[in-house]
């Protein structure tokens, strides 16, 4: 991608005196074709006045004046911090010179406003035309830099595109490429990123994913294909301290769309790190359960949100009937970049296990296909048991989103259950019927 070229220039002069004389500068263009008068005939005296201008173009050699043009907003060449105002002539943002028909010829923005999306730069097209000696203006050019477009576009000169950028609030975001015919820009294609998040549309949806809709126009029809992407994880949070003052314990996560994921190591003994996957629970705390290889709960972590004003996390750490208080400090160490890493996708289908610490036996078996349009479909099969209740199975299809999320809903006020594939693990949260199911299951070799 290659963005418009700066205008290369030497400031001739600008002076202002008590009396408001006019300003002016004199600029060139990267082509060599003009010598470029930009003249501010009457300087505001207050800093929110309208700042017109005149853009004189002259031949290079001869000095004769080809053409000009005014611009009702100059206000970006004007500098003001000193005694008399001034005209800024190695800053300028007024003239932007560049060929944007892709016609081989040089063409010129002119700066005239606040027109594009979000208040950003718009600005009047010119374009060469070989039958005519002036820069003839555009319309459908200068449109582009307007809203809901985010000012200037950008020059794909290898791909011979334009390319612009709109948005709406936090969440939406849109990509256009544009092709030129006829002096028209055409738009060939588009991008639209739309950030998720819990709806009354789709309650189940966690944060952290994009819905990414692709369209191309083929052959004079719009060819649409649609994505998700995620999920996008915040920095990792890392901890030392020591359980009820004598284990020593070395802890980290990191959230990932609705889920935590982490480790934890006892750092008195040899053994292995941990796995620990979890979820928000109230006042901001995390709760995180220790998972063994063979899918069993060791322990559960209920850590405070935020450090205290002394720099302390505390919490609680339970396992049956044992419970140790917590107290850490955050802290940095070295965390493999793997263990951040999404789920590999040849490592997703298989035979998960779950062994809960309220006597729940669980297991999971995932395959995944593909439907007819190149969508995966995600084939789930879960059984549990549990004393005192009738044992459970589940065996159905649902669409596989990102390639690791799986949302079960029948309608839209009536969520079953979300999975979420993890590296070596499935996050299993599960509502009314299908309560049993929730639960973190690990993989089996």
């Amino acid at each position: 991608m290659v963005a418009p070229r700066s205008l290369f220039f030497a400031c001739l002069f600008a002076t202002a005196s008590a009396s408001a004389a006019p300003l002016s500068c004199q600029l060139q263009d990267p082509a060599g074709k003009y010598l470029v008068d930009v003249r501010v005939e009457q300087p505001p005296t207050d800093s929110f006045d309208p700042v017109s201008a005149q853009i004189i173009l002259r031949d290079k050699v001869s000095g004769d004046v080809l053409q000009t043009i005014a611009t009702p907003d100059a206000s970006e060449l004007l500098k003001t911090d000193g005694a008399d105002p001034t005209l800024r002539c190695d800053e300028q943002r007024l003239l932007v010179f560049d060929d944007f028909n892709f016609d081989g010829q040089q063409d010129l923005a002119v700066r005239n406003g606040n027109d594009g999306g979000y208040a950003a730069a718009s600005y009047d097209i010119y374009l060469f035309d070989a039958a005519n000696p002036l820069l003839m203006p555009n319309k459908a050019f200068s449109a582009l830099t307007r809203e809901p477009n985010l000012g200037m576009f950008e020059i794909d000169s290898t791909g011979k595109r334009l390319i612009t950028r709109s948005k709406s609030g936090c969440c939406w975001r849109q990509r256009a490429s544009w092709q030129v015919q006829d002096q028209r820009p055409l738009r060939v294609a588009e991008t639209i990123e739309v950030a998720q998040a819990p709806s009354e549309a789709n309650p189940f949806m966690p944060k952290g994913y994009t819905e990414i809709t692709q369209r191309n126009l083929q052959g004079g029809q719009w060819v649409e294909q649609r994505r998700f992407e995620g999920p996008t994880g915040e920095a990792p949070v890392m901890l030392r301290g020591k359980l009820d003052g004598k284990i020593a314990f070395q802890l980290w996560w990191q959230l990932q769309g609705a889920v935590y994921i982490g480790e934890v190591r006892y750092t008195g003994s040899s053994g292995k790190p941990i796995r620990l996957v979890g979820e928000p629970y109230d006042d901001g705390g995390i709760a995180l359960h220790e998972i063994s290889e063979q899918g069993t709960i060791t322990g559960n972590w209920f850590i405070d949100g935020e450090p205290d004003e002394n720099g302390f996390q505390g919490g609680t750490w339970h396992s049956g009937d044992k419970s140790y208080s917590v107290e850490s400090r955050p802290t940095g160490f070295h965390i493999a970049p793997q263990k951040l890493a999404a789920v590999a996708a040849d490592q997703r289908e298989g035979r998960y296990v779950m062994v809960t610490d309220d006597q729940r036996s669980a297991w999971l078996t995932l395959k995944i296909t593909r439907d007819p349009q190149g969508s995966e479909v995600a084939s789930l099969q879960m059984a549990v048991t549990q004393p005192d209740k009738p044992a459970g199975q589940v065996n159905e299809q649902w669409p596989l989103l990102a390639g690791n999320l799986l949302i079960a809903q029948k309608q839209v006020t009536e969520p079953l259950y979300r999975v979420r594939l993890l590296d070596g693990a499935v996050w299993v949260e599960a509502y009314g019927e299908y309560d049993a199911f929730r639960g973190t299951y690990l993989k089996q070799p």
